[in-house]
C-alpha cells in the first residue's frame, strides 16, 4: 500500500491534475469505476491505476493491471471529485497528426471552447455521430482537464485530435484536401437542415458568449445557423454542437478516405 503523499506515484498523480504537469509528463487523470473501465479496453494507453484502501471491494476487472492500494488520506490529494469512487487511472496522451486526421471523413474544429463539461460534451457527441477527428485551438480548455475527461466518459480514447496554432493555416490546408468548412452562427439565412449530403466536411462550432472567430468566418465555405421556434437567442454550445454533428452525421460518410 502506498502510504506517503511523497511516494513518486503520488506525487506523479498530484502533478496531473495541473494543465502544466499533463504537457510536462504526457499524462493525464481518469477518475472513477466506470470510465477507468472505458481506458481498460485500451489497455496499452493506462501506465498504473491507483485505488483508495476503501474501495478496495472494487478492484474486481482490474486486478489484472498495473495497480497500487493508496492509504485513504494520500489518495484524497490525487482526487478531483467531492465524492471519490477512490479509483484513479494514469493514462497515457495519444499524439496524432494532420494525415491521421484527415483520414476521417467527418470533423469537428472547436474554437476557444472555454468550459471543460461543454468540450467533454462535444468529445461524446463526435463520438457517438462519428466525428472521429477533433481539431481544437489555443483558445480552448486543457482537453485533458479532469472536468472534460469526466464528461467526455472515454470518448477522446476514440478520436483522433490535434491543437492548431494557426487557424487559417489549417483551415487552408483542409480546403485543399477537400473539405467543406461549415462554420455554425446566430444569424445566418442558410439554416442547418436546408445543408444536404456532403462526402468531406468540417463543423466549427465557436466560443460560448463570443462565438466563432470572424477569421475563421471569413475562412470558411459556408456559415449556417440552427433554426429555433422559442424566444432564445442561443443554446448552450454542447447542444448546440450536438444537434450539428447529429445532422451531419447522418449526411456525411462515415468511412475513412
Amino acid at each position: 500500500m502506498l502510504l506517503s503523499n511523497d511516494n513518486f506515484k503520488i506525487k506523479t498523480a498530484r502533478a496531473l491534475l495541473t494543465k502544466k504537469g499533463r504537457d510536462q509528463l504526457g499524462k493525464f487523470l481518469a477518475e472513477g469505476e466506470t470510465l477507468v473501465k472505458e481506458y481498460l479496453a485500451f489497455s496499452d494507453c493506462i501506465e498504473y491505476i491507483l485505488i483508495s484502501e476503501n474501495a478496495a471491494h472494487n478492484i474486481g476487472d482490474m486486478a489484472p493491471y498495473n495497480h497500487y492500494l493508496v492509504k485513504e488520506s494520500v489518495f484524497n490529494t490525487i482526487s478531483s471529485t467531492r465524492n471519490s469512487q477512490g479509483i484513479v487511472a494514469i493514462v497515457r496522451k495519444k499524439t496524432y497528426n494532420m494525415a491521421e486526421i484527415t483520414q476521417n471523413s467527418l470533423l469537428f474544429f472547436a474554437d476557444s471552447i472555454q468550459d471543460p463539461g461543454n468540450m467533454g460534451t462535444i468529445i461524446r457527441s463526435c463520438d457517438a455521430f462519428g466525428a472521429k477527428s477533433l481539431i481544437y485551438n489555443k483558445g480552448c480548455v486543457d482537453i485533458y482537464n479532469p472536468k472534460t475527461i469526466r464528461a467526455s466518459m472515454g470518448s477522446l480514447n476514440r478520436l483522433s485530435h490535434i491543437k492548431t496554432d494557426n487557424n487559417p493555416e489549417i483551415l487552408k490546408t483542409l480546403i485543399d484536401k477537400g473539405f467543406t468548412v461549415f462554420s455554425a452562427v446566430v444569424d445566418s439565412d442558410v439554416y442547418l437542415e436546408s445543408i444536404k449530403a456532403c462526402q468531406k466536411a468540417v463543423i466549427v462550432v465557436g466560443n460560448e458568449s463570443r462565438g466563432i472567430d470572424k477569421e475563421i468566418i471569413n475562412s470558411s465555405d459556408i456559415s449556417f445557423s440552427i433554426r429555433m421556434r422559442g424566444s432564445i437567442e442561443s443554446l448552450n454550445v454542447g447542444v448546440a454542437a450536438s444537434i450539428c454533428l447529429y445532422h451531419f452525421g447522418m449526411t456525411t460518410s462515415h468511412s475513412t478516405i
